[in-house]
């Protein structure tokens, strides 16, 4: 089923995905790793916003309190992938990101992912935040949520 859903050369990941993707006993784990894994198979680009390493890097060391080292070397393994790429934000992206934002009454972090998608030329979106369906729907891009809705639920008692 995962196989069918990457049909596009080109996917932005949001940042629980890239965290979730790093800490193995995560309950979403299986299923972005394997959706993550099918798109290094494949080749398909993988685009972060190149400050995302150190958000994620935050996450697994404070919320999630992973041991410092280990976090900072699961992310250059990340790094290393070779269909892994990074993508600044200019002021032109960060404006039209509070113009659309403001537009569509919606949180202007969730509305950078998908500036850096059009930007991109990106076919879709893999995240775990819900809000990206519609966000999606309505900006013609592909969503990817690969989590069941029942371990969704159990993201907010993992520490």
């Amino acid at each position: 089923m995962l196989e069918k859903q990457l049909t596009g050369n080109r996917y932005v990941l949001d940042i629980n995905v890239m965290a979730i993707y790093l800490v193995e006993n995560h309950p979403g784990n299986k299923y972005i790793s394997t959706i993550i894994d099918n798109a290094i198979s494949k080749n398909i680009e993988l685009i972060i916003f190149d400050f995302l390493p150190f958000r994620v890097y935050w996450i697994l060391t404070s919320k999630w309190k992973v041991q410092k080292q280990e976090a900072k070397e699961a992310i250059i393994s990340f790094l290393e992938l070779p269909n892994l790429k990074l993508v600044p934000l200019n002021k032109q992206d960060i404006l039209e990101a509070f113009k659309k934002a403001e537009a569509i009454k919606h949180d202007v972090y969730d509305i950078t992912y998908i500036v850096l998608a059009k930007k991109t030329n990106a076919t879709g979106i893999i995240a775990t935040d819900t809000d990206f369906e519609n966000l999606c729907k309505n900006e013609n891009l592909q969503y990817i949520n690969p989590v069941p809705k029942n371990i969704l639920k159990k993201f907010s008692q993992y520490k």
